[in-house]
């Protein structure tokens, strides 16, 4: 079965994407100690992905070179994976209170007698 070329070239162009926050963020990891290899792994990912959007976002509102980009891209990626257990912590925080304020917000509070 032969690869077609369109598909080597969306291959190629998403890798090299995702390149330098995946490189930022194995930096930013390099220094820390006492992660497992989940902790880190999910911390990777999220650097990775959180750069990658951060670097589209600003090219797509300024026109930037594509070297600066990269920059932006690699630096975003070494920030993000440290943001990641606080935000996780964050979200979930919000997830478990939200039942309560919705019934709070929405349903009519009976008096206590």
């Amino acid at each position: 079965m032969k690869i077609p070329p369109e598909w080597l070239d969306a291959a190629q162009t998403f890798v090299i994407g995702l390149t330098p926050g995946a490189i930022g963020s194995a930096v930013g990891l390099a220094h820390e100690k006492g992660l497992s290899w989940a902790e880190r792994f999910t911390q990777l990912a999220a650097g990775t992905v959180v750069s990658w959007f951060v670097a589209r976002a600003l090219g797509a509102t300024v026109d930037l070179n594509p070297f600066v980009l990269q920059g932006v891209n690699f630096t975003a990626g070494m920030i993000a994976y440290k943001s990641t257990p606080r935000f996780i912590a964050a979200a979930a925080d919000v997830a478990g209170g939200l039942p309560a304020a919705l019934r709070d917000r929405f349903l009519p509070r009976k008096d206590p007698k």
